[in-house]
């Protein structure tokens, strides 16, 4: 991977969603998952990628029904991410007062587009993110192949991660990658692992997050494929805080908070998540489709 620095501040707060595959999208869990950024003030954001489900560029099985009625499409997946995008985009630029703070990472699904490429060579200076028209204005677009670096956090989406596919996600991409700090998404699952270390006399800690999915879970469960593997996905996304503790400066780079947080659902099947001790639910409850 390639890896680039991103600036970040003391008190800065980012997003990062779970993979989101517009049109396959959860909007009730990402409308909770907005109103936990609003409490926490995010001013920053990253879509860590799979941002959009791509079905109509991919060799993958593909069955016509996945098309009906203009679903599965390219306009249809657009259309699915414009209302939270521009939320996002809007709470990050009121918190931050910065458009340079909205970043996009390029998932799998995203990069199905360069076989498309391959096959039509007039496509070939069509980057994919050009499709959905101007939908990532003011965004920083990453490819397939970059990873973002907050301090001494490396985000990225993982399917070029060894070990992220692993039955033990987390341990196995710490495992392979001991001396780094990795959050990222691709598995669809929730699993961390820290470990400790000691270098030169002092207390060291390393870690490993994957952050879930913020896809519909009956879409996941229903899949042919996926669906049998869907039943240890979670839906999920992570905080990110960036601070420097006062009493150590010499230590350098700020220091970092991963708070992973899952969306739960009640008895009726409403999203809803626990940060901090606090409740966060729906605005207003919705009948589950």
């Amino acid at each position: 991977m390639i890896v680039r620095d991103i600036a970040t501040d003391q008190g800065d707060v980012w997003l990062i969603p779970g993979d989101i595959h517009f049109d396959a999208q959860d909007d009730r869990a990402l409308a909770v998952m907005l109103k936990v950024a609003r409490a926490f003030r995010v001013n920053g954001a990253i879509l860590i990628g799979d941002t959009f489900e791509s079905a109509g560029i991919s060799r993958h099985g593909r069955p016509g029904r996945k098309f009906r009625f203009g679903q599965g499409t390219i306009a249809a997946e657009a259309e699915a991410a414009r209302s939270f995008i521009e939320r996002l985009s809007a709470l990050v630029l009121q918190n931050r007062g910065d458009p340079g703070f909205l970043h996009v990472l390029q998932g799998n699904h995203e990069a199905w587009w360069t076989g498309v490429q391959d096959e039509f060579p007039g496509l070939v200076d069509t980057p994919w993110y050009e499709l959905y028209g101007d939908l990532f204005n003011g965004w920083h677009v990453w490819d397939e192949t970059t990873a973002l670096r907050l301090g001494s956090l490396l985000v990225c989406h993982g399917h070029r991660l060894r070990g992220s596919l692993s039955k033990n996600s987390a341990a196995s991409v710490l495992a392979n990658y001991p001396g780094q700090n990795t959050l990222y998404g691709h598995t669809h699952r929730v699993d961390q692992c820290v470990t400790p270390t000691y270098k030169y006399g002092v207390s060291q800690d390393h870690g490993a997050w994957t952050i879930g999915h913020m896809r519909d879970i009956k879409k996941e469960l229903t899949q042919g494929q996926i669906g049998p593997f869907a039943e240890r996905h979670k839906q999920g996304f992570a905080l990110v805080s960036i601070h420097q503790p006062s009493g150590c400066p010499w230590r350098g780079a700020a220091r970092f908070k991963v708070d992973v947080v899952t969306v739960d659902r009640d008895t009726d099947g409403a999203p809803y998540c626990v940060v901090g001790g606090v409740l966060f639910e729906e605005d207003h409850a919705l009948p589950v489709k």
